[in-house]
């Protein structure tokens, strides 16, 4: 397809090695290799002094430490993807990533362009008439959001380089089809996502949109040949869902505002997947015209 045809800038890297076998045996290797290093994160955390806290806070994110201490084990995976893709595949950071001087100006002009569309949505009052409510105070916000956002940067670069940058790219390599290339990852990256113990009856939506996200993500990664757009995209969605505004005991840690509602409140949480949806959609349209050559 013409609109893909900077697709092959991350494909190219990953012909040689586009085995099916290959691809399995990463799959199974980078999962085996975080587990272990998952389990390595979590003694050292053990060993701390107030890790009897930090495990309970851990549950819901109900404090910055606790969201920082979750975020921080997104390291041992990126790292694992990074090992498996580089020994198995012979592909090193920039064959995943796309060229960084792209992937810093495709970020940036994305970024300019969504952030503006975040803070409007930001600010539309909540369909189901519950506004947020102030959760922090501003100064320890502010404070908090400089290691917040490093850490969040970790976190979705690291889902990026592994379903957009490695997984992506080896199915296309293997598969010309986009429905293989862009559905396969972004269905696996909706199925991590699903949360039934959480969000009961919603879990199925939310996986879905998460879903829906990785399909947005992995059409703007096609077109620009590189990860930028899909990062900043990525990045800003998440900022604004933990540092903005969460819902009250769940991952509200680092958020400034809260909404008076839990996962739990089926009902208070259906109201706003619309809105997730008009966001994922906005934020996708917003992208292809700031990348638009």
């Amino acid at each position: 397809m013409v609109a893909y045809r900077l697709h092959e800038v991350l494909v190219s890297s990953a012909r040689p090695t586009a085995e099916l076998w290959r691809l399995a045996v990463s799959i199974v290797l980078i999962v085996a290799g975080f587990l272990v290093l998952n389990v390595a994160y979590f003694q050292t955390l053990a060993s701390l002094p107030v890790w009897s806290e930090l495990r309970v806070e851990m549950h819901d994110g109900t404090s910055a430490r606790a969201i920082w201490a979750t975020l921080g084990n997104f390291i041992p995976l990126l790292s694992v993807v990074l090992m498996v893709a580089y020994f198995l595949n012979g592909r090193g950071l920039r064959q995943l990533t796309g060229p960084m001087r792209l992937v810093v100006l495709d970020f940036g002009r994305v970024a300019r362009l969504a952030l503006i569309l975040f803070l409007v949505i930001f600010l539309v009052p909540s369909p189901g008439g519950d506004a947020p409510i102030a959760n922090l105070k501003f100064g320890i916000w502010l404070g908090l959001l400089p290691v917040s956002f490093v850490l969040i940067f970790v976190q979705i670069t690291t889902e990026e380089i592994l379903f957009r940058g490695y997984l992506q790219s080896q199915i296309a390599a293997r598969f010309s089809s986009p429905v293989a290339w862009m559905v396969i990852p972004a269905a696996l990256f909706g199925a991590l996502h699903y949360e039934p113990s959480t969000y009961g009856e919603n879990a199925i939506w939310l996986a879905a949109w998460s879903g829906l996200f990785g399909l947005a993500a992995a059409d703007l990664t096609a077109r620009a040949g590189n990860l930028g757009p899909a990062l900043a995209l990525h990045f800003l969605n998440n900022v604004s869902a933990m540092t903005l505004s969460a819902m009250q005991d769940h991952w509200d840690g680092l958020a400034l505002y809260v909404y008076p509602f839990g996962p739990e409140d089926t009902e208070a949480l259906r109201a706003l997947l619309p809105i997730e949806g008009l966001v994922i959609l906005c934020g996708w349209l917003v992208a292809r015209i700031a990348i638009r050559r």
